[in-house]
């Protein structure tokens, strides 16, 4: 019989604010033993890369308006 997994917790990151709000969520854990040090790292880490995605595709829509109006 193969094991059954859990439902993963659906995590809204549609922000950076989203963002930041979930590292905050992985500091707290951490710090409280709830995570593993190691662990809340390495998804930092992915969490600042998904921040800065949303960054750079604002900045660019951005962009992109300021040319249509000079243009």
């Amino acid at each position: 019989m193969t094991p059954v997994t859990p439902p993963q917790k659906r995590i809204k990151l549609a922000s950076v604010l989203d963002c930041r709000g979930e590292m905050t969520k992985l500091y707290r854990e951490a710090r409280n033993g709830k995570l593993k040090i190691e662990d809340a790292s390495r998804l930092t880490h992915i969490l600042m890369l998904i921040g800065k995605t949303f960054e750079a595709t604002d900045l660019e829509e951005r962009l992109s308006k300021l040319e249509g109006l000079t243009e």
